[in-house]
């Protein structure tokens, strides 16, 4: 009976559970996005060393999701992929650390979520009103009510209006 309640706070809470060997991501993140993890990566080493130091990846983490983390949280993710203690990470450091939230750590759901709940209103579909107002609100740049069109009948499956699934998928997450 103790053994099943360990196990049970193991599953539940499982920072508690002692690290093993270091997971490597085998998923491979959107071209567009690993584009902008360079570009960000090269801004902090202008130089083109190759490498940056622990506060500029602080940096980079923060504009990739790892928003609500603390210093903390964020120097322990960067201990659970980066296998010895180091000031100066590499790109592909970078790149792990972000896929591994990305895959493993719900990164991806959630910027789904945030994009859809952006555009989303009120049957739960995304049609020309609402991509026309977020434009107009975030963007200012003037699209053709044609355009928006195409792209909803592209992108959804029942030709009605955009759900979750069919943003995600458009923009190539699933």
């Amino acid at each position: 009976m103790k053994q099943d309640k360990k196990k049970q706070t193991l599953l539940q809470n499982p920072k508690n559970q002692s690290k093993g060997p270091k997971q490597q991501v085998t998923q491979k993140l959107p071209d567009d996005m690993e584009s902008e993890i360079r570009d960000c990566f090269n801004f902090y080493d202008p130089s083109r060393t190759g490498f940056i130091n622990r506060q500029n990846m602080r940096s980079i983490l923060g504009n990739f999701g790892f928003i609500n983390k603390t210093v903390k949280d964020i120097e322990e993710e960067i201990r659970d992929v980066v296998e010895e203690t180091r000031d100066s990470f590499s790109l592909k450091d970078v790149i792990q650390l972000i896929s591994r939230k990305w895959f493993e750590n719900k990164g991806r759901d959630d910027e789904i979520d945030e994009i859809y709940e952006l555009f989303v209103r009120k049957d739960r579909k995304v049609g020309l009103s609402e991509i026309k107002n977020v434009f107009a609100q975030y963007l200012d740049i003037q699209i053709s009510d044609a355009d928006i069109l195409e792209f909803i009948q592209d992108a959804s499956k029942d030709k009605d209006g955009l759900t979750k699934e069919d943003i995600a998928a458009k923009m190539g997450y699933i």
